[in-house]
């Protein structure tokens, strides 16, 4: 995703704009959204959180036993495609590092007024 903003086209017009356009077309609570969700999710982070971001959405260069991101792990409901990455068990010790690595991602969009109710 491109941060990159002009007077006419601000950062994360588009994903925002696909995820308003599916509400209006599913609704807000349909899981149609999902992935327009995400994705818009994943503009704003690497917009408001980079450092949180770039730990949730890259692989880790710090750690030798994950060879993939977290947001391949956490999202893979959404995005089916990313599990042919995904090892066939993930190690408790991965899990818990994702879950403290999604916890400060939430942190962080949550003092940015991203993820409260639209």
């Amino acid at each position: 995703m491109s941060s990159s903003s002009s007077p006419n086209n601000p950062p994360c017009a588009q994903p925002t704009l696909q995820r308003q356009e599916c509400h209006m077309n599913h609704g807000i609570q349909n899981e149609e959204c999902i992935r327009e969700e995400l994705t818009e999710k994943r503009c704003l982070a690497e917009l408001h959180c980079q450092r949180e971001a770039i730990n949730f959405y890259h692989r880790s260069s710090s750690s030798s036993r994950t060879r993939w991101s977290c947001s391949a792990l956490m999202e893979k409901f959404a995005f089916p495609e990313n599990e042919m990455v995904l090892p066939d068990r993930v190690a408790k010790e991965d899990r818990e590092h994702c879950r403290k690595i999604v916890y400060d991602l939430a942190r962080c969009l949550s003092r940015h007024g991203i993820g409260r109710a639209r």
